[in-house]
């Protein structure tokens, strides 16, 4: 009787290290992206930013333009300071409660916009399971981005 007590406690604690260790994967290679992502960014290579977004031959026109806005103000957002702090994995959920996803995002208010007259922009990856944490599930990265910069 305490032999089957020891293996199903030694079971459980291997089921919770595996899924803390999977916990700890995913996070990785989601840093890992949106780390390729700024540097593609940064280096203004459609071909890399495109390597990183899904089914990205789809929306050739979304993803050039999002590249373009973002390697144009690339300095004015200071991406660099942005990501020698910790990159933030958030928890969300699709169009229905089952699909369950991941994000990283980023909020940047408009320099000198002491009013608050523009919306902040806001950069937001979404990352799916079932596709891969090494591609990014949405095309369309930027929000109130139009006018922006202006």
């Amino acid at each position: 009787m305490k032999t089957i007590k020891y293996i199903s406690l030694i079971l459980i604690l291997l089921s919770i290290s595996c899924c803390v260790n999977q916990k700890q994967k995913d996070e990785k290679q989601i840093k890992a992206t949106v780390q390729n992502f700024w540097k593609s960014v940064k280096n203004n290579d459609l071909q890399a930013y495109n390597g990183l977004i899904y089914e990205s031959e789809n929306f050739p026109g979304v993803t050039a333009g999002d590249l373009y806005f973002l390697h144009k103000h690339y300095k004015a957002l200071n991406i660099q300071e942005r990501l020698k702090g910790e990159i933030k994995i958030k928890d969300t959920i699709g169009l229905s409660p089952d699909i369950k996803m991941k994000y990283v995002q980023y909020t940047f208010k408009k320099k000198g916009d002491s009013n608050n007259i523009k919306k902040p922009l806001t950069i937001t990856l979404i990352f799916y399971k079932p596709i891969g944490f090494d591609k990014i599930s949405d095309p369309v990265i930027l929000d109130n981005h139009i006018g922006w910069d202006k």
